[in-house]
């Protein structure tokens, strides 16, 4: 304890007061705004939800961006009947769905993107993530961005009504939408990133951008609701994907989130470098080893 917080101690315990109970109050107070870091669970689909709560919880993160949407979790159609299952299961090892990734990218005539984010935000889910967008080729990029930004304004409407924030993920690939990151601030230029903005990937950024990563995280900044860690090698001209802090992304990266970004803008660790036997508990320790390093990360 260094002399002010000696004297500061002293002042109160000779007013009466409690410094365990101050202390307590503190810890709290830090507790509740520290950055939320969530691990995504494409692996662990096969699990039933206990067991899925029971392998995630020793990790110590706050909670799950969790794929319920096809082939995930839990199918789309089945939400109303699982989802306050999933999460019981979940909050019974203090754990939440920070962000539900999902099928959802625009409003369907059938009614069940909004059937799903009214049921999501009513038992507190706050962020979805949306499915991903993509051009044709064949045809001229303006008019499809036009009918994008189109579209996620209708979608972004639909966020507000029902009290839930969508976030758009920039993928690497030749046909993804938001992959030079530009086309979608764009998209995005005229929403507020309240009801739809940006989860950004500094993974994809680093493959897709390579220098120009922080740039674009840069111009993304206003629109920014999530980010992705997750990183890649690049040996000759393929990309494959390893733990975080031995590939192409920046250590810096997390410097620039804890200072440019509000702490109630969570993380999410994507492992993507395990597979075939005992994937699951290989998959929790890479986790364990990708969260640590993230946490250094964000200092």
């Amino acid at each position: 304890m260094n002399r002010r917080s000696f004297l500061g101690t002293t002042t109160l315990t000779g007013l009466g007061l409690s410094v365990s109970g101050l202390l307590a109050d503190e810890s709290a107070q830090e507790e509740k705004t520290a950055r939320q870091i969530a691990v995504f669970t494409k692996y662990f689909e096969h699990l039933d939800y206990a067991d899925l709560a029971e392998k995630i919880a020793p990790l110590g993160v706050s909670g799950l961006e969790a794929p319920l949407r096809k082939k995930g979790h839990i199918e789309p159609e089945e939400m109303t009947k699982e989802l306050p299952a999933f999460n019981a299961a979940l909050a019974k090892k203090n754990l939440e769905v920070i962000i539900m990734a999902s099928s959802i990218n625009a409003v369907d005539a059938r009614g069940l993107a909004e059937e799903q984010l009214r049921l999501a935000a009513r038992l507190g889910i706050k962020r979805y993530r949306l499915e991903h967008l993509k051009y044709d080729l064949s045809k001229p990029l303006a008019p499809q961005i036009a009918n994008f930004k189109s579209q996620l304004s209708d979608l972004a409407a639909l966020n507000k009504a029902c009290g839930i924030q969508g976030l758009y993920q920039n993928h690497r690939g030749n046909n993804f939408v938001g992959a030079p990151i530009w086309d979608m601030v764009d998209i995005l230029s005229d929403i507020d990133p309240a009801h739809l903005g940006m989860a950004f990937d500094f993974a994809h950024a680093a493959v897709e951008g390579s220098n120009a990563w922080e740039i674009n995280f840069r111009r993304a900044l206003p629109h920014i609701g999530a980010v992705f860690f997750k990183d890649y090698k690049v040996t000759g001209k393929k990309w494959s994907a390893c733990p975080l802090g031995e590939g192409m992304v920046n250590p810096k990266a997390g410097k620039l989130v804890s200072r440019m970004l509000p702490t109630n803008i969570p993380a999410s660790i994507h492992i993507e470098y395990i597979s075939g036997e005992d994937v699951v508990d290989r998959s929790v320790e890479a986790m364990r080893h990708d969260f640590a390093t993230l946490q250094k990360w964000l200092g």
